[in-house]
């Protein structure tokens, strides 16, 4: 087992970067305000892909610290022109679901597994029973409500209902990864009623789903999208086959492909290419972006 580095001062770091990295630093002064605002590993990320191919821990020639800053802050805006999109996506999904159920099994049927699909997890939870995906989202769900026991909605239904939550008031306590766990058991009739919504099959839109919200949890946390290799790669029709990858771009084009509402749409479109003309640092391809990425989202 390697030991751990020993923890370095701005004025090392920025040493080491001149140093052992070869990265232009053209201002000190500027840069160890640049490091004291961004945490030294969190910032080295946006490095990868500008190393020698010789001298992996080398970076190319003409690379500086304010290149890399400019893609961190690239980085950053995207986070923060995809994050309103994803949550009128979810907002929609949220009341798209919840209609659909209480409307086949009413207010509380959502909590009766005979109308889910009884599907199961592989791995066995701690008590060595094979809980359902709708049992352990049940569950979850329980654990918002009283982690949540003091929030004006909760406490209301905890005082004036015993506790009873009806589909259109607990649909709002889910996480979207439990929105995305419900849809996925939710009987073949209910997912093929949604997804005809977004005109499309209810597989195609449970990968959209899942797409989508990991792309939400990395916005949330403020990680990483510029040049990061993503876990869900939405399904693409055959118009759109060419740019699939595992990077943002496919998302994006799930974004538009399910946004019903034009103005979110161009607002988005509109800011993005503003974006990318303001940080000409960033390299789309690192992305996925094609070169026509603009006739794409359009």
């Amino acid at each position: 087992m390697k030991t751990l580095k020993p923890p370095m001062t701005y004025e090392e770091q920025i040493e080491n970067l001149i140093v052992r990295h070869g990265l232009i630093v053209e201002d000190k002064t500027i840069a160890r305000q640049i490091l004291s605002e961004v945490n030294y590993y969190r910032l080295s990320a946006y490095g990868l892909g500008l190393y020698q191919e010789d001298a992996p821990e080398r970076f190319r020639s003409g690379v500086s610290l304010e290149h890399i800053y400019a893609l961190y802050r690239f980085d950053s805006g995207l986070r923060n022109l995809i994050t309103p999109v994803i949550e009128y996506l979810e907002i929609e999904l949220r009341t798209k679901i919840a209609y659909q159920l209480a409307r086949a099994y009413g207010a509380e049927g959502y909590r009766n597994p005979a109308y889910f699909l009884n599907k199961r997890p592989r791995p066995k939870f701690s008590d060595g029973a094979l809980k359902t995906y709708h049992q352990i989202t049940m569950e979850k769900l329980d654990r918002e409500i009283a982690q949540q026991q003091n929030h004006p909605c909760v406490k209301h239904h905890m005082e004036t209902y015993g506790g009873h939550f009806p589909i259109w008031v607990a649909i709002e306590l889910f996480t979207f990864g439990m929105l995305a766990s419900l849809y996925s058991v939710m009987l073949t009739t209910d997912r093929k009623e949604i997804a005809l919504q977004y005109r499309t099959r209810p597989d195609v839109l449970n990968s959209w789903i899942l797409a989508l919200v990991e792309v939400r949890n990395i916005c949330a946390h403020y990680g990483r999208i510029y040049n990061m290799p993503l876990a869900q790669s939405p399904y693409l029709f055959k118009q759109n086959k060419a740019y699939a990858s595992n990077k943002i771009f496919p998302a994006l084009l799930t974004m538009k492909r399910m946004t019903a509402n034009q103005n979110v749409w161009t607002t988005f479109f509109t800011s993005l290419g503003a974006l990318i003309e303001q940080f000409p640092e960033a390299n789309l391809s690192f992305m996925g972006f094609p070169v026509n990425w603009d006739d794409l989202l359009f």
